[in-house]
């Protein structure tokens, strides 16, 4: 049974240096689907049935408070589509059995896919859980999402999190080309930031060798910024600069510094305020 549980988040932002005080609200939304998979002939010994969990609980903005833009933006973070922003029917083509690609871990024409309304847990199953969570810093909305994965038989589970900054007054999410002029430049300062800044160390010695004293790191794709508005900090994904076992990595680049390797457009300079010294 399908349910949509309405959590009123009032968010008054009241905090001391906003620009402006807006009222932010939010809701959230969660569903659970369950499958199983009984094959004609066994696998992994004598397994002939898999369970399959996919689930998620999600927060979402309500009706005039972000862009349509920040919300399919918000919303392709969430599923991987941005095609609407009907939240109550977004989900379902990611939860079906033939939709999102691949989590039914062990697609077969052949196998026999039963909706049940929960699964037995002590028996082996796969799953994926997605978990969004929004905080407000003064006038900026951070989504967070979470997901994590396990398919049976793998040797281990995989987990990513990303983030969407909102700017409140406008309504729009915040790009890193909306911060610096030139994302070469950036990723440049991202390399420099690893081998230079202490705050960086751990990141650093987790590097793949191919990363490991390099002029420029790759873009990332995730970042969010300091709620003191002392930095920007940028995420990268398992495997994606450090081997698994060290799990997502961050880097952090403090607004100063950063400002005197990347230069920051007018935007970052008033969304930083004066309490960071920049020119």
């Amino acid at each position: 049974m399908k349910r949509l549980t309405f959590v009123l988040a009032l968010t008054a932002l009241l905090l001391s240096g906003c620009h402006k005080k807006k009222e932010f609200n939010t809701y959230t939304v969660s569903d659970e689907h369950c499958f199983i998979q009984v094959f004609d002939e066994p696998f992994f010994g004598d397994i002939d049935t898999v369970g399959n969990k996919i689930s998620y609980s999600i927060v979402w903005p309500n009706k005039g408070t972000v862009s349509e833009k920040a919300l399919r933006e918000l919303q392709y973070l969430y599923f991987d589509d941005s095609t609407v922003t009907d939240i109550a029917n977004a989900p379902d083509y990611w939860m079906a059995p033939d939709g999102i690609d691949g989590w039914f871990f062990y697609p077969d024409e052949t196998a026999k896919i039963i909706r049940v309304d929960s699964i037995d847990e002590e028996r082996e199953y796969s799953y994926i859980d997605l978990q969004g969570t929004c905080t407000v810093d003064c006038n900026l909305a951070v989504f967070t999402v979470h997901q994590e994965s396990f398919p049976f038989g793998a040797a281990h589970g995989l987990h990513s999190t990303s983030f969407l900054t909102i700017d409140l007054e406008t309504g729009n999410a915040i790009h890193l080309t909306d911060l610096v002029t030139d994302t070469n430049m950036l990723c440049e300062a991202i390399a420099h930031a690893i081998q230079d800044l202490d705050v960086n160390k751990d990141t650093r010695e987790c590097l793949f060798d191919e990363f490991t004293d390099v002029e420029r790191m790759p873009l990332p794709r995730n970042f969010t910024i300091d709620s003191a508005r002392n930095g920007i900090i940028v995420y990268y994904g398992l495997y994606e600069i450090a081997p698994y076992a060290c799990g997502i990595q961050s880097v952090v680049l403090p607004i100063f510094w950063l400002s005197k390797h990347a230069p920051l457009t007018p935007y970052a300079k008033r969304l930083f305020g004066p309490d960071s010294h920049l020119e």
